[in-house]
């Protein structure tokens, strides 16, 4: 009895510390500014938000802070303030004779929460007892963000596992999955792999939104052999030890490097891995969150506790319509452990793609695009951004415009220097003085953008709002800012104008932000990764679900294909190495990618490059080059990403190969790939990298060319000339020649005329 009472306890205590690990972050992991941060004048703030899983609980973290200040400050008076969730703890008082400072402040479990936490670094900062002038240049100090720490021990404590903690376990924030083990029968059908698979990482990815997830697939086969166990008198494979055994998940490969794990295939194909009670559950497309318990004897751990998810049905077409649902549910609305998918409408890649964008020629409120009514009080500058999505073939004449109504006012004692400026994608756009004594409100104070500030996929508007407490006017004398307050409210608007959809390819950098032309607005015509090989899976898994994430859906008409031959239609995505690659055309690219490599070499490209360099410029701007060598050699510790026309495509698709040396080396690279520090690098036509931090080279090697469909002849005409523009100048010249033409020959024959009527 207390040998069982033992065990009941042991697996008791490994359900509570699943998972259960120390990690040490920079605080520029939460934030995308600069890695040094500079707090100026008498106070100043820093608000870095820290994202938390539902299902992890902190068992301590401590935050370690790297301060440079200035010597002009005095002690006592100038410190800095760190809170968390608002609450205050811990204070670091400034002095002059130490200027550069270490602290290390634990942070309270009891203050974390799930969802966003707020860590504020705030500074109050004097140089002199009286009269201190808030803009002198003397009063700042330096927060060193890249190398401040934070490091949590957290552990998952969830002894139940139901669908609506699935969004707990992948998610964005500290504790959820960077990486999901898909498990498959040895021998899965081939329709498995090239749609339920896909589909059910990206569902998975999207879960994280945009962190990462790096996908990794196993098999199991069609029975087990139990382990040898410690030859002790309680440790033998009698019917109890089977059945705990059959109930683990004793078909793990190692042990798990996350809590969750998938299993996808039919009931047929999974009933080896399953307990008669499931497969008897099973009819119809199936979805179950499960918790298999550990599998102990002799207080050895054989199996380890584990959370998996399992999607199912009895056919494959079953399987796929589980995969869909799982990629569309509302996790929280499902606080049970499985459900069978009835039926689903509206389940077109199309119909998807476009419920994440906004449609041209629309208005929509502030509200209708998750930007709730803002109020900033006090002395500061505060900020509100705005941001949605616009088709990634959005495109409009030079003249359109789209308009701004604002509703927005601000009350009374403003003080000079209050200001509201409006950005577009971080380009100043109109500005507004808050300088009426009395306070003001506007409704609907419409601004017209011109529609070029805006770009198909993600688009930021920001609202930058100054406010300054008015002078006293006698020295040493300053007036308290409490009283200012500004407020844009939500029912302010954008009207969108009417847009064609068209866009430039090839292009990296819209693949990049918008997963174009895999994710459009009008259609979704049927687009393959292809591979040469089982190998290739994961990587190519991997590279879905990031496209899942960048388009923010679920790319239903995106396949996994296996084998050499590429199909003639639609985009692809090819992964390979040089020697699988060799078995594709390439006769007709600039850069082909085989046994014997044909290189764009330039020498204005390498000046490009060294002026890139000095300069400290990344932005990777195009750089259109010409001229080719081909040469014998391999691709050593680098990947090549390219992209162009695809050449037996009837219609503009776009070809896009990945490569490396080795299907190893192929999976780490596309692994840094997606990375948060690599993949907004992508640009040009022409990618090559070999470590997460930045690209080898960028280049614009291909001719470009048009997708879509203007729906208008004469804007698809502006299209093509504004991507030619030597042919606006050519066209000019030849007109103005066509009118002098027309011109002289009209006097003449008018001079002809007169003469005769003499």
């Amino acid at each position: 009895m207390i040998k069982k009472y033992l065990i009941f306890t042991l697996c008791l205590c490994m359900s509570l510390t699943l998972a259960a690990q120390t990690e040490t972050y920079r605080l520029t992991d939460f934030f995308g500014g600069d890695g040094t941060v500079r707090l100026e004048g008498k106070s100043a703030s820093l608000d870095i938000s820290i994202p938390l899983s539902s299902v992890t609980n902190i068992n301590s973290a401590q935050l370690r802070l790297e301060v440079m200040s200035s010597q002009a400050l005095i002690k006592k008076r100038s410190q800095l303030y760190v809170r968390f969730n608002n609450a205050t703890i811990g204070q670091v008082a400034f002095d002059p004779d130490r200027p550069s400072l270490v602290s290390e402040i634990e942070i309270p479990n009891t203050l974390w929460r799930a969802g966003f936490n707020t860590l504020t670094l705030a500074v109050s900062q004097h140089y002199a007892e009286q009269c201190v002038d808030g803009s002198a240049p003397e009063l700042w100090s330096e927060i060193n963000a890249y190398t401040s720490t934070l490091k949590i021990d957290a552990s998952t404590a969830e002894t139940r596992f139901m669908l609506d903690e699935l969004s707990g376990f992948f998610n964005p924030g500290i504790g959820g999955q960077r990486g999901v083990q898909l498990y498959t029968a040895r021998e899965a059908d081939s329709e498995l792999k090239q749609q339920a698979l896909p589909i059910v990482a990206q569902a998975l990815a999207l879960r994280n939104q945009y962190q990462p997830l790096i996908i990794e697939s196993d098999t199991f086969d069609d029975g087990y052999v139990l382990p040898q166990l410690d030859e002790t008198e309680n440790s033998e494979w009698n019917e109890q030890n089977i059945a705990r055994y059959e109930r683990s998940a004793w078909y793990l490969t190692a042990k798990p490097k996350q809590p969750v794990h998938v299993l996808v295939g039919t009931v047929e194909a999974l009933s080896p891995v399953l307990s008669n009670e499931v497969i008897n559950q099973i009819d119809g497309a199936f979805l179950k969150a499960q918790r298999t318990p550990a599998f102990i004897t002799d207080n050895k751990v054989i199996v380890p506790a584990s959370y998996r998810l399992i999607v199912s049905g009895t056919t494959q077409s079953e399987v796929l319509e589980a995969a869909k649902a799982l990629a569309i549910m509302d996790d929280a609305i499902n606080p049970i452990s499985q459900v069978t998918v009835l039926s689903q409408t509206q389940m077109d890649a199309d119909t998807l793609q476009r419920n994440r964008v906004l449609t041209p020629d629309n208005r929509y409120f502030f509200q209708q695009l998750g930007a709730s009514t803002s109020q900033f009080r006090g002395e500061g500058s505060f900020n509100k951004r705005v941001s949605f999505r616009l088709p990634a073939d959005f495109y409009v004449p030079e003249n359109a415009s789209v308009n701004l109504l604002l509703n927005f006012g601000y009350g009374a004692g403003f003080g000079p220097g209050s200001v509201m400026n409006v950005s577009v994608n971080d380009e100043l756009v109109h500005g507004l003085s808050l300088n009426n004594e009395n306070g003001q409100s506007f409704r609907d104070y419409q601004l017209r953008v011109p529609a070029r500030f805006f770009k198909g996929g993600v688009n930021y508007i920001d609202f930058d709002v100054a406010l300054n407490a008015p002078l006293a006017g006698v020295p040493c004398d300053d007036v308290a800012g409490k009283h200012l307050v500004f407020q844009l409210v939500d029912s302010s608007s954008i009207e969108l104008p009417n847009a064609g959809n068209v866009a430039v390819q090839p292009n990296l950098a819209l693949f990049a932000e918008t997963a174009y032309p895999f994710a459009r607005f009008k259609t979704a015509p049927a687009s393959t990764i292809t591979i040469p090989s089982e190998q290739y899976l994961d990587t190519a898994l991997t590279l879905s679900a990031k496209l899942a994430q960048v388009a923010q859906v679920p790319l239903l008409n995106v396949q996994i294909a296996m084998g050499s031959e590429v199909t003639k239609e639609g985009s692809i995505i090819v992964l390979g190495t040089p020697e699988t690659l060799s078995q594709l055309e390439q006769s007709e690219f600039s850069t082909a990618i085989e046994a014997t490599k044909r290189w764009s070499y330039r020498l204005q490209n390498n000046l490009y490059n060294h002026i890139r360099t000095v300069t400290g410029d990344e932005s990777f701007k195009e750089m259109r080059t010409n001229g080719q060598t081909v040469q014998k050699n391999d691709l050593g510790e680098q990947a090549i990403l390219t992209a162009q026309a695809h050449p037996t495509s009837s219609q503009t698709d776009t070809l896009f190969i990945v490569a490396a040396q080795t299907p190893e080396l192929l999976q780490t690279r596309v692994t840094e790939l997606v990375s948060l520090s690599m993949w907004g690098q992508m640009a040009g036509d022409f990618f090559a990298w070999k470590d997460a931090l930045s690209p080898s080279l960028v280049m614009q090697v291909n001719d470009k060319y048009e997708v879509g469909a203007a729906d208008d002849n004469w804007l698809h005409l502006r299209l093509w000339l504004s991507n030619n523009p030597w042919y606006w100048l050519i066209g000019f010249v030849v007109t103005v020649f066509v009118v002098s033409l027309i011109i002289y020959l009209l006097l003449k024959r008018r001079n002809k005329q007169v003469q005769d009527s003499w």
